[in-house]
This record gives C-alpha cells, sequence and structure tokens, in this order.
C-alpha cells in the first residue's frame, strides 16, 4: 500500500487532484454547522408518509452508528490500497456532500411524526451539540454507503455493502428519521456523484 502511495504521489496531477479535493473537504465541512443551523430554524413542509404511517418508532441509534462506521473505517481501509479509486470515492464524496446540501436547501421539510432522534456522537462532538433533525432529502447516510459500494471493487465489501444499505435505511425508517422517499431516493444521488466525477476527472 505505501509503494503504491509513493508511486501515486510521484504524478503531478494527483498530487494536485488530492490537495483539490481534500480542500474542498474541509471546506464543506466548515459549513456545514452554519447550514445545517440554518436549515433547522426554518419552517419546512410534513409530509404524509404512507410507509412510515405502518411503521412503529424505535431508538436504533446505537446500532445505526455502530455498522455505519464499522463500514465505514474498513472501506477506506480497502480503498486505500488503491490511490485512484481512493481518490475516485472522495472525490465523489465531495460531489455527493455538495448534492446533498444543494438538496436539503432546496427541499424544506418538517423531520417525520414521531420521529425518535438520532444521535451521533461523532457529528455531535466535533460539529454541533444540538440535534439536526431536518437534514431530510436526501438520506446521507443511506447514499454514502451506496457510493463505498460503487467505489470499491472488492466483491465481497460490495455486497456487505449493498446489504447493509438495505439494513441501515429500514433502521432509518424504524426510527422514523427519514421520510421513505429521503431513503429510497439515496442510492441515484450517490450513481449520480460516482458518474459526475468521472466524467470530470
Amino acid at each position: 500500500m505505501i509503494k503504491a502511495w509513493q508511486t501515486a504521489l510521484q504524478v503531478k496531477r494527483f498530487r494536485i487532484k488530492i490537495i483539490i479535493v481534500c480542500f474542498l473537504l474541509a471546506f464543506c465541512a466548515l459549513i456545514a454547522p452554519c447550514l445545517f443551523q440554518f436549515i433547522q430554524m426554518r419552517d419546512g413542509h410534513l409530509l404524509n408518509d404512507f410507509l412510515l404511517s405502518k411503521l412503529p418508532a424505535f431508538d436504533l441509534s446505537i446500532w445505526i452508528f455502530t455498522l455505519l462506521y464499522f463500514l465505514i473505517i474498513t472501506s477506506i481501509v480497502v480503498l486505500s490500497f488503491n490511490p485512484q479509486r481512493f481518490l475516485l470515492a472522495l472525490h465523489a464524496y465531495v460531489i455527493l456532500t455538495i448534492l446533498r446540501y444543494a438538496t436539503i436547501l432546496l427541499i424544506p421539510l418538517e423531520p417525520p411524526v414521531d420521529m425518535v432522534e438520532l444521535i451521533d456522537p461523532f457529528v455531535s462532538y466535533f460539529f454541533y451539540q444540538e440535534t439536526i433533525t431536518k437534514d431530510l432529502f436526501f438520506s446521507g447516510h443511506t447514499s454514502l454507503l451506496v457510493l463505498l459500494a460503487l467505489s470499491t471493487t472488492n466483491r465481497h465489501l460490495k455486497i456487505v455493502l449493498y446489504v447493509s444499505t438495505v439494513a441501515i435505511g429500514s433502521m432509518l425508517l424504524l426510527q422514523h428519521v427519514h421520510y421513505s422517499i429521503d431513503v429510497f431516493f439515496a442510492p441515484f444521488f450517490s450513481w449520480l456523484a460516482l458518474a459526475f466525477t468521472k466524467k470530470i476527472s
């Protein structure tokens, strides 16, 4: 892995790309608190979700984040063995984040009825203490897992990520954290982010 990165970093184009992507990623993280504070204060629309109305509400936060962070760390380790795939995934994640910021701003929504707050210990500690409930369309957790599945060439990890996407998407709905459209449309934005990244790379 170290040799692969040493070889990749000798290429000027690769070095420039990874610097730009890291800068954009840091910028997205920097503006996130202000963005989410803004959307949390504004009024949104309450959707009549037939599927959610039939589901009971459970607190599954610990299961969601235990599985999510395990998969993220595993995917980063696997992707890091191939610098080009790692850069592609990182670049696509920046595009995905920008797309999500845009849709959240353009589609103001109120949290679903009977929502059980989803507490992310990592984000709450490093970015903002207030629980954000209006960052709805589209699901960031679901779209991230699909993006990682699309980015990796490891067949076994790809299968695990797709299965886990269904599991986490289901848990998000059971917790009433998202509307069903937030979860069901998330994979499309993952595909769009990766396709756009490949086009401009």
